[in-house]
């Protein structure tokens, strides 16, 4: 008897069904991808760019700052914990500082004294007396060149030089002649007397006359100028002094006793506060506290790095194994796709720098460049891994 046609059709569809049934698991569904107007959000797998253009990379802050004291000293406070925000200027740590602190009320004492309104009041006076000084010094300096005195005034004082020399050499020859005379004799104490008086006052007469008739003598014209100068010097640092009293700024030249006690006291407190600047970590920058590596009380040695801060309000891409058959397709503005792999999620950004100094990664070289986010994610933290496509 003969088996039916659609018999045997129908025990080989059975046949197919099984097999089918057989094989295991069904077929994966094919993800879908979804494209919103501003980051690029994924379901159930990762977009593998459509860029030309593929790279690892790790998120890295935009600012990283590794603190650690200049100066070794025992911890005295700490102001911050682990993952807090602090903003720029923020006292972090403080070592044992008593003595800076004390050093810089001193200089601050100091510094008030020189500065207090009764000294102000007393440079000013100073001043005014220099210039006093300095005007009278220059007047002596002009009238060496005209007489200061009438004609008849001049041949008095002429006739006068005439009868004090006659006078001198009476009272010359009177001492010659008892000259010979032991010391304590009184005829000789009074000769030498009488002629020293004379020679005294025949000196004072010249001088007189030197000076009416304007032909003073080559040392009294250098003592006149000596004074000058000495008096228009005193003038020109009272000048200075009082100007630094009141904030002015002063020329490099700026010189003086007073001037120089004053700056000396300044740069007290300028090492002073220094000092104190140097017992305390100030945060560089803003962001949050990535490392805390210290105990309060503990001895913290120079240069040992004790915090770091980490500003990620802006988060960097940086790549970590560009290849060089790569990098001369990638330019600066370069637009990319940045998918975090810790947020399962794909952001738009692009190429801010290249480096230019190769690196090696297993014996092959490569490149590193760094991308911003057009709209950094709020979650991203430092290290995180990432896939970049770049544009070419």
């Amino acid at each position: 008897m003969k088996t039916p046609k659609f018999l045997y059709l129908s025990l080989l569809l059975t046949l197919l069904l099984s097999a089918c049934g057989s094989a295991g698991n069904a077929p994966e569904a094919i993800p879908t991808i979804v494209l919103g107007q501003g980051n690029v959000t994924t379901t159930e797998a990762s977009p593998r760019s459509t860029g030309d253009i593929v790279a690892s990379a790790l998120v890295v802050p935009a600012q990283e700052a590794h603190l650690a004291f200049l100066t070794g000293g025992n911890i005295k406070t700490i102001n911050v914990t682990l993952g807090e925000e602090v903003k720029a200027g923020q006292i972090l740590v403080e070592l044992d500082n008593t003595i800076a602190l004390l050093e810089i009320e001193r200089a601050k004492r100091a510094l008030r004294e020189l500065t207090s309104p009764l000294e102000i009041a007393t440079a000013e006076e100073d001043l005014a007396i220099a210039q006093d000084n300095f005007e009278d010094a220059q007047d002596k300096v002009e009238a060496l060149a005209y007489k200061r005195a009438s004609d008849t005034t001049i041949d008095n004082v002429k006739a006068e030089i005439d009868l004090a020399e006659k006078q001198l050499t009476l009272t010359s020859s009177a001492y010659k002649s008892v000259a010979n005379r032991a010391d304590g004799d009184a005829k000789k104490a009074a000769a030498l007397l009488a002629m020293t008086n004379a020679q005294l006052g025949l000196n004072s007469l010249q001088a007189t006359y030197n000076w009416y008739t304007g032909t003073p003598s080559e040392t009294d014209i250098a003592i006149v100028y000596a004074k000058l100068n000495a008096a228009e010097a005193a003038f020109q640092e009272a000048e200075w002094y009082l100007a630094t009293l009141n904030g002015e700024k002063l020329p490099s030249e700026a010189s003086g006793t007073k001037l120089t006690a004053l700056q000396q006291a300044k740069d007290n407190l300028d090492i002073a506060e220094n000092q104190l600047d140097q017992s305390r970590l100030i945060a560089p920058i803003s962001g949050i506290i990535a490392e805390l590596n210290i105990i309060e009380g503990e001895y913290a040695f120079p240069a040992n790095i004790l915090i770091t801060i980490s500003d990620m309000e802006k988060p960097q891409v940086k790549t970590t194994d560009l290849s060089e058959r790569d990098i001369t397709k990638v330019k600066v503005g370069a637009l990319a796709t940045i998918f975090v792999d810790a947020l399962n999620e794909a952001f738009r950004g692009k190429v801010t720098t290249i480096s230019p100094i190769a690196d090696t990664l297993g014996g092959d070289v490569i490149y590193e460049i760094t991308l911003t986010f057009d709209e950094p994610p709020a979650d991203a933290l430092s290290g995180m891994t990432a896939e970049v496509s770049i544009e070419e």
